[in-house]
């Protein structure tokens, strides 16, 4: 039990957050609130409200009088803004009491940005809008970044009575800032600059962040609850805590995984957790369970405060509240048995206070849109098409993040802007930019951050260009979203026009209140093992995706039966989207997932028996293999190195005279290096892409 003295100390730690709007908010109180994850558990304040100030598009537009939603997939997101004043662009116009939390961009320029705080003349920031991310980064590293190209300061700007952002000619393309507006009547201290008292605040949260992977936790007693479970096809094992208290630190770590990543993957899938809060009956967090630690296809490192993977182990650190006891469960939908360490830290808490606080919520679930269509989209509400539902919630609390997984075949998955709808709101408070752009970084992820860069943002897993498997998680400290009535929170799912496949699979997080349930259920193992196409399944592409005419002879890789793959998953992957090249078809068979000394055969034909030169395409990319070939078991006199810098295409290769028999014939591809330009980290280097194979008899 802990003491009476750590008791005291965890409830000051809560109480300036504890429902009732604060009286009074320093600067300091806001820098801290970016790390104080107790914080999220607290009752939401009357008048409390959060959003987003973007550069969205402002064709797409609600018409209250018809119910109507116009242009709701208008795109053209870089320019948008408020009005025009002064000879420049108001970006963000608030009036109350508030904060903004985070400002980002994915072209920042020479043009100044102006921030005006309670309606002073003189800007309290007012430089280059590239120099105001460059200084941040240079000074706060940890609050200050470049994700893949884009521009992120979670510096907060607070202000007493209202806030203006003005950007000048020149500053770029493509804007976010979040905030939060404050009860009326709270007195915020306004930002001052970056003043001798302000800077060791924002240093000593730079530094906090940059810590994320350990507890951001005080060092107060704790209850330490450590299992090993071993599970059984089809059964659950459980671990309780009772009376009050807070979940405040939880590891998992699977046991003797299989090397192979792909049984990884489906393990990872068939293994869920869940937590329950005082007896309920349905657990308020169901999720496979990679997927509630925010990552996904697989066992993928990453650092952020709330969440992430060290050394094959998962952790959360979210604060999660209960008064009459909680249960975890770990479940086992798979056909072996598995074993499973669990690491609970819990800290006591009176039951009338633990009572008053809100419930932690996780919920998983996932889309495939094969065949997007319309009429599966169209909301309640008029035609919100393309909008897919991450989280739509009754009654009150906080929206705290998500975690997304996507499977993209073919095309890229982030143009699809963020709507959030708060309390019934017709038009959504936040409307983004690009799913990319919510998370914070810009175009496809290029270079990849698949580690830690960021404490409230990741993308753990990143496939060339942004194609196939892409994990991304994006989480509110600081700028989460509270709500009374309900939540409403979409993406699109763009681009839509060519139906290309795509699958979405998310984990939200939020708090609710006593009120509030969580609306979601358990997903069956059969589908949530194989929602993309699975080992050695030829995922069939849609009528209307474009083909380059292949030229006489060509038989096509995406044709050709794989004979043999001695690990990974091989598919059909649409190509046509990508501009480093032409693949014939505009497809390719690839190979994911071997290792070093992996082989994979596939068979070819030859119509009648003769002497052929053989052609042969490949695709090349950043994780992309060195190979050893072989035909009929008979080795090339060279090993083909298919790394590159971008995705492309390697046109027609010579692989020798060869006599054929008419008939079947064997190609064999075996892995047998790394080119050494390859990242350190990269989450493959072996991938194997066939575009065409091309006998051509010799006269």
């Amino acid at each position: 039990m802990p003491s009476i003295k750590a008791i005291f100390l965890l409830f000051a730690l809560v109480a300036p957050w504890s429902g009732a709007a604060a009286a009074e908010l320093s600067y300091a109180d806001l820098v801290q609130r970016m790390s104080r994850l107790e914080r999220l558990a607290a009752p939401v304040p009357a008048g409390e409200k959060a959003g987003a100030s973007t550069s969205h598009d402002r064709k797409s537009r609600f018409d209250p009088a018809t119910g109507a939603y116009h242009d709701w997939s208008a795109n053209d997101d870089g320019g948008g803004f408020i009005r025009e004043e002064g000879g420049g662009q108001v970006m963000v116009d608030l009036e109350g009491p508030g904060v903004l939390w985070r400002i980002w961009s994915a072209m920042p320029e020479q043009g100044h940005v102006r921030i005006y705080l309670d309606g002073q003349e003189t800007p309290v920031i007012d430089k280059p809008f590239a120099a105001f991310f460059d200084d941040l980064e240079k000074d706060y590293p940890g609050i200050a970044m470049t994700l893949s190209r884009g521009r992120n300061s979670f510096v907060p700007i607070s202000f007493a009575k209202s806030c203006k952002v003005v950007m000048a000619a020149g500053w770029g393309r493509y804007f976010h800032a979040t905030h939060t507006l404050f009860p009326e009547g709270t007195v915020v201290e306004p930002f001052p600059g970056f003043t001798p008292a302000v800077v060791p605040l924002l240093k000593g949260a730079s530094e906090t962040w940059r810590r994320a992977g350990s507890s951001p936790y005080p060092a107060v007693d704790v209850a330490i609850k450590e299992r090993t479970l071993e599970i059984l096809p089809g059964r659950e094992e459980r671990l309780a805590v009772p009376g009050a208290g807070a979940v405040r630190m939880l590891k998992v770590k699977p046991m003797g995984l299989p090397a192979d990543r792909i049984a990884q993957e489906d393990i990872l899938r068939e293994l869920t957790l869940s937590l329950s809060w005082d007896g309920e009956e349905k657990p308020s967090v169901w999720a496979p369970l990679g997927d509630f630690f925010a990552t996904s296809p697989g066992l993928n490192p990453f650092k952020t405060l709330p969440m992430g993977c060290v050394d094959g182990e998962f952790y959360s650190y979210w604060y999660m509240p209960f008064a009459g006891g909680m249960e975890l469960a770990i479940g086992n939908g798979g056909a072996a048995a598995r074993t499973i360490a669990v690491t609970l830290e819990t800290v006591a808490l009176e039951a009338a206070e633990a009572a008053r606080l809100l419930r932690f919520c996780a919920a998983w679930h996932g889309d495939d849109f094969t065949g997007l269509d319309a009429e599966r989209f169209v909301h309640r509400q008029g035609d919100r098409w393309p909008d897919w539902p991450l989280l739509v919630v009754k009654g009150g609390g906080r929206y705290v993040g998500m975690s997304l997984h996507v499977w993209k075949h073919g095309g890229w998955w982030g143009e699809g802007d963020e709507k959030f709808y708060v309390d019934g709101e017709a038009f959504p408070s936040t409307l983004g930019t690009g799913s990319e752009d919510y998370i914070g970084y810009a175009w496809a992820a290029d270079p990849p951050f698949v580690t830690f860069e960021c404490a409230a943002a990741a993308c753990s897993v990143i496939r060339p260009d942004a194609q196939q498997d892409t994990a991304v998680c994006r989480f509110h400290l600081g700028d989460e979203i509270p709500f009374r009535s309900g939540f409403e929170g979409f993406l699109e799912v763009m681009p839509n026009a060519d139906c290309k496949p795509a699958i979405y699979e998310t984990c939200v997080y939020w708090y609710r209140d006593g009120e509030a349930v969580n609306p979601y259920g358990e997903v069956p193992p059969a589908r949530r093992r194989h929602l993309r196409p699975g080992r050695g399944e030829r995922h069939v592409l849609p009528s209307t995706f474009r083909k380059i005419p292949p030229k006489p002879g060509t038989q096509e890789g995406e044709g050709l039966r794989v004979l043999r793959a001695s690990a990974g998953r091989h598919w059909i992957q649409e190509m046509g989207d990508f501009a480093g090249g032409s693949w014939s078809g505009d497809a390719q068979l690839v190979w994911t997932g071997a290792t070093l000394g992996d082989e994979i055969e596939v068979e070819f034909a030859v119509e009648h028996a003769g002497r052929f030169d053989l052609m042969a395409a490949f695709t090349k990319a950043p994780d992309y293999g060195v190979f050893a070939l072989a035909i009929d078991g008979r080795p090339l006199d060279r090993h083909l190195d298919f790394f590159a810098g971008r995705v492309g295409a390697t046109g027609a290769l010579p692989l020798g005279r060869f006599d054929l028999a008419a008939g079947k014939h064997v190609l064999k591809a075996k892995a047998i290096g790394t080119n050494p330009q390859v990242r350190a980290g990269s989450s493959g280097s072996h991938v194997f892409g066939l575009d065409f194979l091309r006998p051509v008899a010799v006269e």
